[in-house]
């Protein structure tokens, strides 16, 4: 037991002695005064917990300085008068009506670009009755004209007739504005046949020539099916035209 007491004892006074050899270090290197060692005392003599309430204590109160002055501020300015609540109440109003009239004539434009796509859907849709209806009245037509026995009768007389007389009879219907019935003939006529009277038309009028093979080649054709064989993907306005066109007599 008394050993281990001068192993403690030992232990204490070299702490000691360590403890005064680095103070006295300090103060010979010039690291230590009087007043540093009184800072330093004041530091470790107040806990962490009292050093942490205290700043929250400072921020508290610094907000509510700043809180203060801000209040006293605003108190500082002049009050608002019945004239400039007035006049902000009108600036308001003002804006508020101004936002409705530009909501209105957005609506307004909304509404007149929906009767545009109205009024040009139905434009169309008219267009399409009216083409549909011609389409199926030519049908009719030429069904009528070609099924008749008399229409037979008069297509065997023409091939029976040299290509010459035969363009001659054909060249007369288109004078006198039958140019279907034409084309109804040539389209019905034997292949071989047909051949010797269009080569009689090239030789004189070879512009009639290729608007009667034209003619043919889109004889029964909607406008759709005719700027499809063209390989045109125009408008349904500009297919009506051309199918009013092609539908003319000469």
């Amino acid at each position: 037991m008394k050993k281990i007491w001068m192993i403690l004892s030992t232990l204490a006074i070299a702490n000691v002695l360590a403890i005064g050899g680095f103070v006295a270090w300090l103060q010979a290197t010039d690291r230590l005064d009087k007043e540093r060692f009184e800072s330093v005392r004041q530091m470790f003599k107040v806990t962490l917990a009292q050093e942490k309430q205290a700043k929250t204590e400072e921020l508290m109160n610094a907000a509510a300085e700043a809180t203060k002055a801000a209040a006293d501020a605003k108190d500082a300015l002049p009050p608002e008068t019945a004239t400039e609540k007035i006049a902000e109440k009108q600036l308001q109003a003002e804006k508020d009506l101004q936002l409705v009239l530009r909501k209105q004539q957005e609506l307004e434009n909304l509404r007149g670009f929906l009767l545009k796509q109205l009024a040009d859907l139905e434009r169309r849709e008219g267009l399409l009755t009216a083409q549909r209806l011609a389409f199926e009245s030519e049908r009719k037509k030429i069904a009528e004209t070609e099924g008749a026995a008399q229409f037979k009768t008069a297509l065997a007389t023409l091939e029976a007739q040299k290509p010459k007389d035969a363009k001659a009879v054909l060249k007369a219907l288109i004078d006198s504005k039958n140019a279907d019935q034409v084309i109804s003939y040539l389209a019905k006529m034997d292949e071989g046949k047909r051949g010797k009277v269009i080569a009689e038309f090239v030789k004189d009028e070879p512009a009639v020539a290729a608007e009667l093979l034209e003619k043919i080649r889109t004889r029964g054709l909607t406008p759709s099916a005719i700027a499809a064989a063209n390989g045109v993907a125009g408008s349904t306005e500009g297919m009506a035209v051309a199918d009013d066109a092609s539908t003319q007599p000469k």
